[in-house]
């Protein structure tokens, strides 16, 4: 029997003096403007000509610690010398959503055809129930791709490149099933409704497919989904997720396939994941969420709040994807709690929102939205501002990838909503737009984020996911915070 330990500890929250909702804290449309831009045109820079959609940039590498076969009559000696990446459908999914947010918010179509050409690469690698390691129609693997500079490419599957490492319990098939396919039904409601009412039209077997995909984790007993087949434990992160991916075919069914029937089911099934987390998942005792749970709604294990991943970065997971919204007592409780332990301004090794944190190596660029959604904007802001000064303008480095930039996408469209026209004339203090910056600022920023304050940690996925609510509550203060939780899989990015 699993022996959950409970620590207790009591921290003074911090409250932000100038409360959230102030619009006094954004730079004005021009600046968000020029991010959005850029971040479309990185994303676009990573896809493959089939429309797949690499991590980092292709690069030579040499794949020493994998076997790759003969692909297409293609030797693994001659592929292996062409530029590759991993390509990871979550994060991907992360990164076209931001375009299409990005695309809708300038008014222009600049990211449809980067969206639509990953849509149709999705659809075509879907699983048969034949191809799926684990029977299930509809998944979708993680790949290799090597692009020639002559227009070849070769797709591996990361399954068959580590299947000689793995004889049995091979990892490298997908990180989940329920996020993969919740997600790109997002993406399927987002793209349709954005840029093409007709696109849907033949796909309603694909829709239903990606429905079949959520439900065959779904544990009827807690109203949750396990993450994987081979993988019976319920996570926060993706059962949040999932909860948007329901929603997002029952929209789907009601605006754009006119099924009514359909369209009841997964609102009825969204209902159900979102009164689960908000019950199953919520520890009323110590004020929050569980990271995981196993079948039978027990805690998966043990966890410390204190640390970043994933047990206090997936408390914001319910207010990003729309479980909960900013006047939720909930959402001010671990939204302070977050920025009490990890937004440590001026604290070396403290400050998320600074790129500051002990232990971090990816940005983590997904929760600059929960700021966003509770109308923190001055942490937002300068959380942006700091990711523009280390990664945007320096060209996008490692270990900026794909998703991070999807966030970043998401974020700035919504704050470039409400952010003021510049002003038509100059004045005394010019708008601080990115090509404003001068390289003396930029310099400045970039120190204050040494790379020595992000020691590599070695994670398999990251976040990210999508829904603008209401911004605008200040933080209310918490009384108690808890060391508390559950165990963990070595899932999103760290």
């Amino acid at each position: 029997m699993l022996t959950v330990t409970v620590t207790v500890t009591v921290i003074p929250v911090i409250v932000s003096a100038e409360g959230g909702n102030e619009v006094e804290y954004l730079e004005t449309k021009d600046y968000y403007e020029k991010i959005i831009e850029k971040e479309i045109k990185f994303i676009s820079s990573l896809a493959f000509k089939n429309g797949a959609i690499g991590m980092f940039a292709p690069s030579v590498s040499s794949y020493s610690d994998v076997t790759l076969p003969t692909v297409d009559g293609i030797s693994p000696d001659e592929y292996r010398s062409w530029p590759s990446a991993k390509v990871v459908p979550y994060f991907s999914d992360s990164a076209v959503m931001g375009v299409i947010k990005g695309s809708e918010a300038l008014g222009n179509t600049d990211g449809k055809d980067t969206a639509l050409n990953y849509i149709n690469w999705y659809i075509s690698h879907m699983n048969t129930a034949e191809s799926d390691i684990n029977g299930v129609a509809g998944t979708v693997y993680d790949y290799f791709i090597f692009q020639n500079y002559d227009g070849r490419i070769v797709e591996v599957k990361l399954y068959d490149a580590y299947s000689s490492k793995y004889p049995s319990n091979n990892p490298y098939d997908y990180d989940s099933t329920d996020s993969y396919a919740a997600m790109f039904l997002e993406i399927l409601y987002e793209y349709t409704r954005v840029f093409d009412g007709n696109f849907l039209d033949d796909k309603k077997d694909v829709v239903g497919t990606l429905v079949d995909v959520i439900m065959s984790t779904y544990v009827p007993a807690i109203d949750l989904t396990y993450a994987k087949p081979t993988y019976a434990v319920c996570y926060l992160m993706d059962n949040c997720e999932v909860y948007l991916g329901f929603e997002a075919a029952a929209k789907i069914y009601d605006e754009f396939l006119n099924d009514d029937e359909k369209r009841d089911y997964c609102h009825t099934y969204a209902d159900k994941v979102k009164n689960a987390l908000l019950t199953t998942m919520w520890s009323d005792e110590y004020s929050c969420f569980k990271a995981a749970v196993f079948t039978d709604g027990k805690p998966a294990g043990e966890l410390n709040l204190t640390e970043f991943y994933p047990q206090a970065s997936c408390q914001l997971f319910p207010l990003l994807f729309g479980v909960i919204d900013a006047a939720d007592e909930k959402a001010e409780t671990v939204y302070a709690r977050f920025k009490n332990d990890f937004c440590q301004e001026g604290v070396s090794g403290h400050d998320w929102s600074a790129y500051d944190l002990d232990g971090l190596t990816y940005p983590w660029c997904i929760l600059v939205q929960a700021a966003v959604e509770m109308g923190d904007f001055r942490i937002a802001q300068k959380y942006i501002s700091v990711i523009y000064s280390r990664f945007i303008k320096t060209g996008h480095n490692y270990p900026y990838y794909n998703a991070e930039a999807g966030w970043i996408l998401i974020s700035s469209s919504y704050l470039y909503g409400l952010a003021a026209e510049p002003a038509e004339e100059s004045s005394e203090e010019e708008a601080s737009t990115p090509e404003n910056t001068t390289e003396e600022e930029s310099e400045t920023s970039s120190a204050a984020v040494s790379e020595s304050s992000v020691p590599t940690v070695n994670k398999s996925k990251g976040v990210s996911p999508w829904i603008y609510a209401g911004a605008g509550v200040a933080i209310a203060a918490a009384a108690a915070v808890i060391i508390y939780l559950i165990g963990k899989k070595d899932k999103k990015k760290g």
